[in-house]
């Protein structure tokens, strides 16, 4: 941080009505300070009125009071001059739920981390043990996983163990769970259960059936119900296709497209990159179709070229080489770097199946045109790193866009990657969450959740061999008006996360 007075360039970047309508109404507010912190001479990119200018930003009380051209002054001031400052990235996709991966997320920009896909139980609990302990926003939809689990174990999983440990105490009895049917009483008190986490904050429903065989179409088709019932979102992790090969890929994304269109639940599908495949060309065209038809829905990428899960998982039942179009060599195991063999496969899923295994599988040019959508998404799918090991997306999603996808490689517009990091998320939330309403903008009465970045510099550093490496080139965040990245490095006495919730 610097106090350098501000040099305002008065080259515009962008000149539409909006965006010009939108300095005009800030030179109209009164500029006089002090504000608790001030932002000098970035280049401000609001994606949802197109402004594009070099501008001064004041904060006060947590939001951002003004954007002007005019000097200003607080009592903090953040020389920006050279730099891009956009909303904080907002992560619909985020396992890792730790500080230690918050730090690395805020490192990357993300100033909102939603663990949505997996979700929690139970939910209140989630939110009151992270409260004035986090750096970055949090939140998570009720997980099917989790009520599932508790109704035929009488484990209550989810976060309120850490994942290793949920796995360890389960594993044993796997068939009780996520293999077993559930008869008509069960699936009642499970809608029950997920009611219950929705309306105790819940952002949505989380379900994934791939992980849980035993979930049929009429328990999915029920869970989609009751999502319409509550109007509440729900994020889903398809199951898998039969294969890889062909058009099977589009079988489960056709299944819940018709369980949403049949129910008017709000739909959200996530990884698209990961389940479509090789089909990712038909796949936008059956999201896109369905939504410009009426449905509702939304999907997701990660910018990388291999996913991960759960060795133990049931992903990697008997199979699993068809469905992902993979072989052992194609698995990759993070705390040693080895590729598996049919040995080290079968040694690692008996010994330690609570593990992480990379897998990769996905083709380029499918993460390349999903990246490239307007309308899908950017979310990570970063999961909790273990002892230092993992995948880097749960550390350099957000850089990774903005400097390979953006800059080197020219695939989106920058103001369009912002849109996809910002703007999106928070639309598909705001229904359910009025504070999601106030950020995804940069704009005067909005949430003080800034990222600022050099467009010249911003890229990932996280790979698999290092996959905890922060990123580089974003050295601001901050989040509700503080800063928690301060010249790059985390700032350790800054805990001003709150918790994101639905209807409470």
């Amino acid at each position: 941080m610097t106090s350098k007075p501000p040099l305002i360039s008065r080259r515009r970047f962008a000149s539409s009505g909006a965006a010009s309508g939108l300095l005009a109404a800030c030179q109209g507010l009164p500029a006089s300070g002090p504000f608790d912190t001030v932002v000098l001479g970035a280049r401000v990119i609001d994606p949802q009125s197109g402004f594009d200018d070099v501008a001064n930003i004041g904060i006060r009380n947590r939001r951002i009071a003004i954007i002007t051209q005019k000097t200003i002054a607080g009592s903090t001031t953040i020389d920006a001059r050279g730099l891009v400052a956009s909303p904080g990235f907002i992560d619909l996709h985020a396992h890792g739920q730790t500080l230690a991966d918050g730090d690395l997320q805020a490192r990357d920009g993300v100033t909102t981390a939603l663990e949505l896909e997996s979700g929690v139980f139970r939910v209140a609990s989630f939110y009151q043990r992270r409260q004035n302990r986090s750096r970055i926003h949090f939140g998570a939809s009720a997980g099917h996983r989790g009520a599932r689990i508790m109704l035929t174990t009488g484990i209550e999983a989810g976060h309120s163990l850490t994942e290793p440990e949920v796995q360890a105490r389960i594993q044993a009895r796997e068939q009780d769970w996520a293999y077993q049917h559930l008869d008509a009483k069960k699936i009642a008190e499970l809608r029950a259960l997920l009611k219950e986490e929705v309306l105790a904050g819940g952002l949505g429903i989380g379900l994934a059936p791939e992980y849980i065989p035993g979930a049929d179409r009429d328990e999915v088709l029920q869970v989609f119900e009751e999502a319409a019932e509550l109007d509440a979102p729900i994020f889903v992790h398809v199951r898998r296709a039969a294969s890889a090969q062909g058009d099977a890929p589009l079988e489960p994304i056709q299944e819940m497209l018709a369980n949403a269109a049949a129910t008017g639940a709000r739909l959200h599908l996530c990884h698209i990159n990961s389940k479509a495949l090789g089909m990712i060309d038909p796949a936008l065209r059956l999201i896109n179709g369905a939504r410009a038809n009426g449905v509702d829905v939304s999907s997701e990428v990660y910018p990388y070229t291999a996913g991960s899960t759960l060795i133990g998982s049931a992903l990697f039942d008997a199979g699993w080489q068809q469905r992902l179009g993979a072989g052992f060599a194609d698995i990759e195991w993070p705390l040693t770097g080895e590729r598996l063999t049919e040995e080290s496969f079968a040694r690692y899923r008996r010994e330690q199946p609570e593990g992480w295994a990379i897998i990769h599988n996905i083709p380029p040019a499918t993460v390349d045109r999903a990246v490239a959508d307007p309308d899908v998404i950017i979310a990570s799918d970063g999961a909790p790193f273990i002892r230092g090991s993992g995948h880097p997306r749960g550390a350099g999603t957000y850089a990774r866009v903005l400097g390979r996808y953006v800059r080197e490689r020219g695939i989106l517009s920058l103001a369009e990657a912002i849109r996809k990091m910002t703007l999106l998320p928070a639309r598909r939330l705001e229904k359910i969450s009025a504070t999601m309403r106030r950020k995804g903008r940069l704009q005067p009465g909005m949430d003080a959740d800034i990222t600022i970045f050099d467009p010249a510099r911003v890229i990932d550093r996280a790979t698999f061999e290092n996959p905890t490496t922060p990123s580089d080139g974003i050295p601001y965040v901050i989040v509700s008006g503080e800063t928690v990245v301060n010249e790059g490095a985390i700032v350790e006495t800054a805990f001003p996360g709150q918790g994101v919730r639905g209807r409470v």
